[in-house]
């Protein structure tokens, strides 16, 4: 049976936070929206998916801009998340950028 989460990371900073950590081989990403809660100025947002050693597999987005005020969706198709795979985000401007993943693990 699926099952569905939300996970959330408030105020990222800049050294990489893993926010998902995939628990069965058929975990799939939905969505990770990206909110910028500075009203003055934007700020880059860099996702990352790393494999179970903790090495880096490949980036989800790289220094994307997130504008003043704005939201941001960095993956709007599915994306699946192998066992032990991580999802890891950083900001170029620590406590202004809000991360939401939902997700399923089947």
């Amino acid at each position: 049976m699926a099952t569905f989460y939300n996970a959330s990371y408030a105020e990222v900073d800049d050294a990489a936070y893993t926010v998902v950590t995939s628990t069965s081989d058929s975990t799939i990403v939905l969505s990770v929206l990206v909110a910028n809660r500075n009203g003055l100025a934007a700020a880059d947002i860099t996702a990352a998916h790393k494999n179970a050693a903790g090495a880096i597999r490949n980036y989800v987005s790289f220094t994307i801009p997130v504008p003043a005020d704005a939201t941001l969706e960095l993956i709007s198709n599915k994306y699946i998340l192998p066992s032990g795979n991580q999802l890891v985000f950083n900001s170029s401007t620590s406590g202004v950028l809000d991360v939401a993943v939902s997700y399923v693990e089947v």
